[in-house]
């Protein structure tokens, strides 16, 4: 599944929420702090994230590792396999095409239960 991942410079929480909103998404800001690798999952929203600061590294579902930094953005949609890297300590702005309201839980989704329509 396609992802866009992109470098550029660092900017403001504010800045991504601004962008998050420009979007159209819901945004919130948060500490993603990870001792150890997730494991793979997934989420049922779109999402758009920027790194504000830290740093530290994700695996995509080929085990392509990706490291990253205050500037890093993020695009992936629904469905998209992915896990944390331990050692990962950052803080971002998670925009998502969805409310948090209407997350379900666990927001962190087996890959065994992602519907065919989410894997294309």
């Amino acid at each position: 599944m396609e992802y866009e991942f992109t470098t550029g410079a660092p900017i403001t929480e504010q800045e991504a929420l601004e962008q998050v909103a420009a979007l159209g998404f819901h945004g919130l800001a948060f500490d993603d702090v990870h001792e150890e690798d997730e494991t793979l999952h997934w989420h049922e929203f779109e999402a758009a994230v920027w790194v504000i600061s830290g740093t530290g590294a994700f695996s995509d579902e080929s085990g392509n590792v990706t490291r990253i930094e205050p500037g890093c953005r993020l695009r992936a949609p629904a469905g998209w396999l992915h896990r944390a890297l331990g050692g990962t300590r950052t803080r971002v702005v998670l925009g998502t095409n969805l409310p948090s309201e209407v997350w379900t839980s666990p927001i962190d989704k087996d890959p065994a239960e992602r519907p065919e329509t989410l894997s294309a």
